[in-house]
């Protein structure tokens, strides 16, 4: 028995970048922002792509994030047109094949604190579309009931997103784990898949989905397509959602499934009109304010960037600065930047940059960096807080009383409180959350 999958994950519908970006530019009037519409975009594409396959797929399984907000980062519902986007596009690709789709929770798109799930919602509203909600999953274990969707030549064993530190906090790690070793076991006559989300990096990919020795897991959470072995893959993000992954194959898997046998994986992936571009620059040790916005009007030259605007090609660009200015501190090269920011998104521009951040990192021995980083607010542009603030102390003389551990540990959640990508006060247990 055999059967045929697509395979998606981390559409992140309803991400709307706006640190640096070009202001007033739609990508559908009066409904989406430019660089959030390439995200619908991206999702019609994957559908009508998977609409042609020949011979075709027996289901599609989205590993998760189908939705961006709500999360810990946004504790708004996702908007109108990313509801609609996935309603629309989910209801003609099943009007058109005939083939389901079954959707998990992911860690965004998810109400932490609700006992609801805005997947609910999709079901409702699409004939076709099978969900598995954070819910659901708590169902099942406190139940002892399996947490698994029968298809015509396939049985597919759900895995929703759920925080370790949630597990650990209510002594259900071992519950956890009995639960999918003794209910979620497949059909050794039916051929099987598992879909998650999470990682090891987090700790919420649990290592004993990998017992159960299903002929597929389809993994989410990391945007990065790769396998992890001959039966396990994550199928990334379709769209770039941060700048660290500019560069890094995006689009869809499509797996050929045979009971006991590994699976047959195939890798379609998207061509973007839509350069992002990532990298870092030198400050030199002469660098002035002039010096620095002349070397990087002269990158965007060298880049092809200062062109006529196009909505389609423009692009998103984020610059880092690296060393030691002997006669500028931080803060006078960032406000420099900033200025450099201001014309470069402005309605006479002569670049065509749809987004434009920056951030001058001066290491040891440089001035403390003090300037707005424009990136700071959102996840969607800044990588690691953590290691940034780390990079910070190392630049300061610190008692030895003081553990940078943990000196670190608060400065990112009070980072996180006062640009609102965490909500409540800021307490001694916030802080410690998820210590031992």
């Amino acid at each position: 028995m055999s059967a045929r999958i697509a395979h998606i994950s981390d559409t992140h519908l309803g991400t709307n970048p706006r640190r640096g970006v070009r202001p007033n530019v739609w990508g559908q009037e009066r409904k989406s922002q430019l660089l959030e519409n390439d995200f619908y975009e991206r999702f019609a594409e994957i559908f009508n792509r998977i609409a042609e396959l020949d011979p075709p797929v027996d289901l599609v399984v989205h590993s998760g994030d189908l939705f961006n907000s709500p999360w810990e980062g946004n504790p708004q519902q996702a908007s109108v047109m990313a509801q609609n986007t996935a309603i629309s596009v989910l209801q003609d690709f099943i009007k058109k094949t005939g083939i389901p789709v079954l959707i998990i929770e992911g860690n965004h798109g998810l109400y932490r604190l609700r006992d609801v799930s805005i997947l609910e919602n999709l079901k409702l509203a699409v004939e076709g579309v099978d969900v598995a909600t954070q819910q659901d999953l708590k169902w099942a274990i406190r139940e002892g009931e399996p947490l698994m969707f029968y298809y015509d030549n396939l049985d597919v064993y759900c895995f929703p997103f759920i925080d370790y530190p949630v597990l650990k906090a209510s002594q259900m790690v071992d519950t956890f784990n009995d639960w999918i070793s003794t209910y979620q076991k497949p059909d050794s006559k039916r051929p099987s898949v598992g879909v998650a989300h999470g990682m090891e990096l987090d700790k919420t990919l649990y290592p004993a989905i990998f017992s159960m020795d299903y002929d597929y897991v389809a993994l989410g959470h990391d945007h990065r397509q790769r396998k992890v072995s001959p039966k396990c893959w994550y199928a990334g993000s379709p769209e770039r959602w941060r700048f660290d992954e500019a560069g890094l194959d995006k689009g869809f898997l499509v797996v050929d499934i045979e009971l006991n046998k590994d699976p047959k994986v195939t890798q379609h992936k998207i061509e973007f009109a839509r350069p992002v571009i990532n990298e870092t620059l030198a400050i030199d040790a002469d660098e002035t304010k002039e010096s620095l916005t002349s070397k990087v009007e002269a990158w965007f030259v060298e880049k092809g960037l200062r062109t006529s605007w196009d909505p389609a090609t423009a692009a998103r660009v984020r610059l880092m600065f690296e060393g030691v200015s002997k006669t500028a501190s931080s803060f006078e090269l960032n406000v420099a930047l900033e200025a450099l920011q201001m014309q470069v998104l402005s309605t006479d521009s002569e670049y065509n940059i749809a987004q434009f951040v920056s951030r001058v990192q001066q290491t040891a021995g440089s001035d403390v960096p003090d300037g707005a980083y424009p990136e700071i607010e959102s996840e969607f542009l800044i990588e690691d807080p953590s290691t940034d603030f780390k990079e910070y102390l190392s630049t300061l003389t610190l008692d030895k009383s003081v553990d940078p551990d943990l000196l670190t540990k608060i400065a990112v959640n009070a980072l996180q409180y006062a640009v609102g990508t965490r909500e409540g006060k800021m307490t001694v247990d916030s802080v410690m959350e998820g210590e031992e």
